[in-house]
């Protein structure tokens, strides 16, 4: 695997399009493909399929409009046609609440274009919060 300039620029631009609310780059950048996925930190946030997925994309930009996605710098890496980018972005609330999410999207190169074929956009919880232990994390 090698890093991916172009991989880690189409991050920048996923973040640019979440803070704009531009849900028109997300029906342009996901896979039409069967077996494409997004899961969000919400438990019910869970879509498969094109249709699913940018439908709610589109209303969710909407509802949740005035925040920012402030991008970090990621790590964005291909390996021939199939590339990822995992980063740690900031979200900025209308209110001005910062909260620390977590961003992985892999890439499949459909032609000449990379094409979103999976998503997650999470918070983190520690271990102690979810199973009451603390448990080796470094």
């Amino acid at each position: 695997m090698e890093k991916s300039s172009e991989l880690k620029d189409l991050y920048f631009l996923i973040c640019e399009a979440q803070s704009n609310g531009d849900y028109g780059f997300f029906e342009r950048h996901f896979s039409q493909k069967e077996g494409v996925v997004a899961i969000g930190t919400d438990p019910t946030e869970w879509w498969s399929g094109y249709d699913a997925i940018t439908k709610v994309f589109k209303a969710q930009l909407k509802e949740a409009g005035g925040f920012q996605v402030l991008a970090d710098t990621p790590q964005a890496y291909c390996d021939g046609s199939v590339g990822w980018v995992a980063g740690q972005p900031i979200v900025t609330l209308p209110d001005g609440a910062e909260v620390p999410v977590r961003l992985t999207v892999v890439f499949q190169k459909e032609g000449k274009d990379w094409k979103i074929v999976q998503w997650h956009f999470s918070t983190g919880i520690s271990n102690e919060e979810l199973i009451g232990e603390t448990l080796t994390t470094r």
